[in-house]
């Protein structure tokens, strides 16, 4: 890192979370002996830096809250390793809003780098190693639009945290940035390294930067993607994907997240197929379930018998279909819970979606992104629920099938890299509809595994033939 900076004796440098000194130690055993001020929030800290740089009279130590400092000064060089989510008071957050309100205020990372940046003179360089999460993230949309619109990105490295044993990220994968505070050309691009293998590979980028895999990330093409994500030029398929398809399952599907009681433990039964939860869940009385067809009578005000509890859609990573294991108490005295006694703490949201017909993804996926079907059932708030618009009712198979896809996977974790999939991560997923006799032929494949799945849990292998008609949809390499 410290090798990226480009080091001047002119120079004045900023280490705003100094921490323990590890870069300040690096610079100096380079031979910098230019002007240099340290911060950090840690009293701590703090004083061990001072006795420990008390030789050097060219480095100033302040104890400070960085991202809060008001100051003019502007600085040639800033390099760091700032806190990643840390925690901020209700009152410190708010004003962090109010001071960058395109930045993900909870994230301090993106802060920490924005403040930096106010303080980088015209022409100055900063390095920043932090998670690469902001390359994807939903929610970091506003500080990649700040960074692409005001600043020059000069390069990024990719590497896992596993690089450093023993200290906890918090992240799978981290990152370094190097930027100069310049305008950017409309025609900009910098280079994105990947594939290191070892922690050493690090400072050998600047010596042999073409030993290491890496490709070319243009200004102009993150303008044209969803959110200005970094999107790796890896998988090209999916860059075009992402940039040229028409229309996305937003454009044709209604994304809802489900229900909740606000006090599963009295309103939610399991079945006594269930194995977990024995405590704090009854079992549902088989006589007490609801053998109504719910898509039909949709019973949105509450069921007025004894056959009162209806099926519902959970979590769980299960493809294509998931038995009815679940049920929910829908009888009147519960629904005026829901709606007036409980209103604060229950969810009874999107019902003009309850009981109808679409797919349900789990918020969250431990690995590979899947989808069950909701056959006129109730879905819960762990689930997104997908529903085709009027005009595509006839594609839900297709798109059951789809969810289920590796192209839908790879899809959604170069959109948002985290296994968090929100309703606003897959209202981005492009689709393509293809011709009808491909049509016919996914439809017939995902029947046979939907007829599969009511009674086993389908595995990888079963996928094989569906995934390459999917994988010629979209265009995806054979090596891919």
């Amino acid at each position: 890192m410290v090798g990226l900076l480009d080091l001047t004796e002119s120079c004045q440098l900023l280490e705003p979370c100094a921490g323990d000194g590890a870069f300040i130690d690096q610079i100096i055993t380079q031979g910098f002996h230019g002007e240099m001020h340290l911060f950090d929030l840690n009293p701590e800290s703090i004083e061990k830096l001072k006795e420990k740089y008390k030789p050097f009279n060219n480095i100033k130590i302040d104890v400070d809250d960085f991202v809060f400092q008001i100051t003019s000064e502007k600085y040639d060089r800033i390099i760091a390793n700032p806190p990643y989510g840390a925690y901020q008071t209700p009152e410190k957050r708010k004003q962090l809003k109010k001071n960058y309100p395109t930045v993900y205020a909870k994230e301090t990372y993106g802060v920490f780098l924005m403040r930096a940046l106010e303080m980088l003179k015209e022409g100055g360089k900063l390095v920043f190693i932090i998670p690469d999460t902001y390359l994807t993230l939903h929610m970091h949309e506003g500080l990649r639009s700040e960074l692409v619109k005001n600043y020059t990105i000069d390069s990024i490295t990719l590497f896992p945290s596993n690089f450093f044993p023993g200290v906890n990220f918090g992240y799978a994968g981290l990152s370094i940035i190097e930027i100069t505070n310049r305008k950017p050309h409309a025609d900009h691009s910098f280079k994105v390294y990947e594939g290191l293998s070892h922690q050493e590979d690090l400072p050998k980028i600047l010596e042999s930067p073409e030993n290491f895999e890496s490709y070319n990330l243009t200004y102009a093409d993150i303008l044209k993607t969803p959110s200005n994500a970094f999107l790796s030029k890896k998988d090209e398929w999916v860059t075009i994907a992402l940039n040229n398809c028409g229309e996305s399952i937003g454009d044709i599907c209604n994304v809802v997240t489900g229900f909740y009681s606000g006090n599963d433990g009295k309103f939610l039964r399991r079945s006594k197929t269930v194995t977990r939860g024995l405590k704090k869940y009854q079992q549902v009385v088989e006589d007490e379930v609801c053998k109504k067809k719910l898509s039909d009578i949709k019973p949105l005000d509450g069921i007025d018998n004894g056959e009162c509890w209806v099926p519902i859609v959970k979590g769980g990573n299960r493809r294509f279909y998931k038995p009815s294991e679940w049920f929910m108490d829908w009888s009147f005295e519960a629904i005026h819970n829901y709606k007036v006694e409980n209103k604060k703490r229950a969810r009874f949201q999107n019902s003009q979606f309850y009981f109808c017909h679409g797919i349900g993804v789990p918020m969250v996926s431990s690995s590979s992104i899947t989808g069950a079907m909701i056959d006129g059932r109730l879905f819960d708030q762990s689930i997104v629920g997908i529903f085709p618009k009027k005009e595509h009712e006839g594609l839900l198979v297709y798109l059951l099938g789809f969810f289920n896809s590796s192209v839908c996977n790879t899809l959604i974790r170069t959109i948002n890299a985290s296994t968090n999939n929100s309703s606003n991560y897959i209202k981005k997923l492009p689709i393509i509809i293809p011709e009808r006799h491909l049509l016919n032929e996914i439809e017939r494949v995902v029947n046979r595994l939907l007829d599969k799945a009511e009674s086993f849990e389908i595995k990888d292998e079963d996928l094989i033939e569906m995934n390459r008609i999917f994988n010629d949809i979209y265009s995806v390499p054979r090596s891919a």
